[in-house]
C-alpha cells in the first residue's frame, strides 16, 4: 500500500530535516536577540537581592551648630597636648624649653575646661579626647619624621630619623600655637552669640602670645617678618641682604683624607613673633624631619573643617588616640 502523504504544515518552503531545525532555531535566536538590543532600556526599580546583605544606613544628619564647634575646638587642644607629648618625648628639649611646654599644656588644658563648660551652655554633650582626624592625619606623619619607618604602601625610600629632634620639637611647637591661633580666629564668625565669639578671641590671643614666645626662643632676632612690615609701612625703604653661602665640605681638611658630608637644610623655615600683618587664616606650614636633598618634610596644617568637625552624634567612643 502507499503511505499517505503527511499535509506540510512547516514554516519552511519545503519539509525540514535535521539540519533545517537546526538552522532555523539559530535564525529565531538570532532575531529574538535583535530585537532584544531594539527595545528601549529599562531600569528595575526593584532589582532582586542574591545573599543576604543588610539594607545600607543612612547616614545621620551632620548639622554644625555652636556645640559642635566647642566640641572641635576641645578636640583640637587635646590633640595639641598630643603634639606637646611628641616634643617631649622625642625632641630632647633642654630644661627651659621643657618648662616652656609644660606651661604651654597647661594653658591648653584650662582652654578645655573652658570649651567643655561652653558645650553645656549650648545644649552639647562635652568632649573629652583628641581629635580623632587630626590625630591619625597630620600627627601620626610628623612623629614618623622624628622616630623614622619603614616604606610602606607607594613609598620608594624608607621614612629617616630625624637628624636634629630638637629643632623639629620646636617647629613642631610653634606651630601648633599658630594653628591654635587661627582655628580659634576662624571660629569667631561662625559662632551664633556674642559671648561664646568674646571667649573664641581670648583663645586665639593667648595662643598668639605663646607662638611668639616660642618664636623667640628659636631666634630672638625674628622680631617682625620683614615683608608683613613692609606692607604696613609702603613707605618703608626696601633692603636686599645676601643670603650667606653654606657648605658642607670642610676645606680645612688635611689632602687625602676624605671630609665627611653632614646633611644641611638649604632653606630653613623662618619662626617670627610676628608672622603677619593681620591674623591670618591660611594654613600653618611645617618643616619637619632629616632633609633630603636639602629640603624637609612639609605638611601643611589647617584650621578643622567639616571632615573634622565633632558632631553630635559622635561619642567618646570614637576616641582612638595617637597610635
Amino acid at each position: 500500500m502507499n503511505q499517505p502523504q503527511s499535509p506540510d504544515i512547516s514554516l519552511a518552503d519545503e519539509p525540514m530535516s535535521r539540519r533545517g531545525i537546526l538552522r532555523t532555531g539559530g535564525m529565531t535566536i538570532a532575531f529574538g536577540a535583535l530585537m532584544a538590543a531594539c527595545v528601549a532600556d529599562v531600569t528595575d526599580k526593584k532589582p532582586g537581592r542574591v545573599g543576604e546583605a543588610p539594607s545600607p544606613t543612612a547616614l545621620p544628619e551632620a548639622v554644625v551648630n555652636d556645640g559642635v564647634l566647642f566640641r572641635t575646638a576641645t578636640s583640637m587642644h587635646y590633640s595639641f597636648i598630643d603634639a606637646f607629648g611628641i616634643a617631649t618625648k622625642l625632641g630632647q628639649l633642654k630644661p627651659d624649653q621643657a618648662a616652656l611646654v609644660e606651661a604651654f599644656t597647661a594653658a591648653h588644658r584650662d582652654a578645655i575646661k573652658s570649651m567643655q563648660e561652653q558645650s553645656k551652655a549650648a545644649g552639647a554633650k562635652p568632649w573629652t579626647c583628641a581629635n580623632p582626624r587630626f590625630d591619625r592625619v597630620v600627627l601620626g606623619p610628623i612623629r614618623d619624621r622624628f622616630t623614622g619607618r619603614p616604606k610602606i604602601g607607594n613609598e620608594e625610600v624608607d621614612v629617616a630619623k630625624s637628624d636634629n629632634p630638637n629643632r623639629d620639637a620646636m617647629a613642631l611647637i610653634y606651630a601648633i600655637e599658630n594653628l591654635a591661633t587661627a582655628m580659634h580666629q576662624s571660629l569667631v564668625p561662625q559662632f551664633s552669640k556674642p559671648e561664646y565669639r568674646a571667649d573664641s578671641m581670648f583663645l586665639g590671643q593667648a595662643a598668639a602670645r605663646r607662638s611668639a614666645v616660642v618664636a623667640i626662643s628659636i631666634n630672638p632676632e625674628n622680631l617682625v617678618n620683614k615683608a608683613a612690615l613692609r606692607n604696613a609701612n609702603l613707605d618703608l625703604a626696601t633692603t636686599t641682604t645676601a643670603a650667606a653661602t653654606t657648605t658642607t665640605q670642610n676645606i680645612a681638611k688635611a689632602a687625602g683624607v676624605t671630609a665627611t658630608t653632614v646633611a644641611a637644610v638649604t632653606d630653613p623655615q623662618q619662626y617670627y613673633a610676628i608672622p603677619s600683618q593681620f591674623g591670618t587664616l591660611s594654613a600653618v606650614q611645617l618643616a619637619v624631619g632629616a632633609p633630603s636633598s636639602g629640603t624637609q618634610f612639609t605638611i601643611n596644617i589647617e584650621t578643622p573643617s567639616l571632615n573634622s568637625f565633632i558632631y553630635d552624634y559622635q561619642s567618646d567612643a570614637d576616641c582612638v588616640g595617637l597610635k
